[in-house]
């Protein structure tokens, strides 16, 4: 019964995954399509800005300017924003739509239902930051760009696992709750402040206080692009993942469930 749970799950998140790793797919392509040719100009325009600024507007980053606001920008509110609609409403959204005891009737246990509510969560990531990775790698495999594929490996699983700390987030506050629009927005807004966090602190010379935002270690701390993924840093976003999902568990266990 888990793996028709998890085959309907994934059956659900298939359209909203597929469409947004077909755009940043896209929107990857088109950023080393045209880096190089750009690269140039930027380089001249931000010869004579601080460090701090440069790392924040991305022109510090292997293949100039363009890629570096597809990773620091689009790329990761794209993905964070997902994470945190779907980690909200994949296990909250039976209860509001009514749903969750036929589901909760079937021959299977709550955890059962939360971890295949939780895997769905983590194929439909997997989707959307994994199709990415493959167009973009290949044009680093020809040579289109100076981002190398340790750095666009490095960039990608640290985009992956920001969303999974994102998602898990959400989930945990939807599990507790049963309020798929709480979660994502205590979830939204927590992931606003962690992004103004790691990206302005920096510049403002409080690079110390950026250390409590997750999303510093997506790309603040160790420049995975440039030395590819950090164990560290994916470390730490995959405790908070864990403490988070932990949450869910238990407070899903004992809470009375709402439809």
């Amino acid at each position: 019964m888990f793996g028709e749970l998890l085959v309907n799950e994934v059956h659900r998140r298939k359209v909203g995954a597929g469409t947004l790793a077909l755009v940043l797919a896209a929107f990857g392509a088109l950023a080393l399509a045209i880096a190089d040719s750009i690269g140039g100009l930027m380089q001249q325009i931000t010869d004579g800005f601080p460090d701090a600024l440069t790392t924040f507007i991305g022109a510090d980053a292997p293949g100039g300017y363009v890629v570096g606001e597809m990773f620091s920008l689009i790329f990761p509110v794209a993905v964070v924003v997902f994470a945190v609609l779907v980690g909200a409403g994949s296990l909250a959204g039976e209860e509001r739509d009514g749903t969750m005891a036929i589901v909760s009737a079937q021959p299977v246990t709550r955890t059962q239902v939360l971890w295949a509510k939780a895997t769905g969560v983590v194929l439909s990531l997997v989707l959307v930051v994994g199709l990415n990775w493959v167009v973009m790698a290949a044009f680093v495999t020809a040579d289109a760009t100076e981002l190398t594929l340790a750095g666009l490996t490095g960039g990608t699983l640290h985009l992956l696992f920001l969303g999974l700390t994102m998602a898990s987030l959400a989930f945990a506050v939807a599990a507790a709750t049963g309020r798929p629009g709480l979660a994502g927005a205590v979830a939204g807004g927590i992931a606003v402040v962690a992004y103004l966090m790691a990206t302005m602190l920096p510049v403002a010379g409080l690079e110390s206080w950026a250390r409590l935002s997750p999303w510093y270690y997506y790309l603040g701390r160790s420049d995975p692009l440039t030395h590819g993924a950090d164990l560290a840093d994916l470390g730490l976003l995959a405790a908070i993942t864990t403490v988070c999902t932990t949450v869910a568990v238990l407070t899903f266990r004992t809470r009375d469930l709402k439809g």
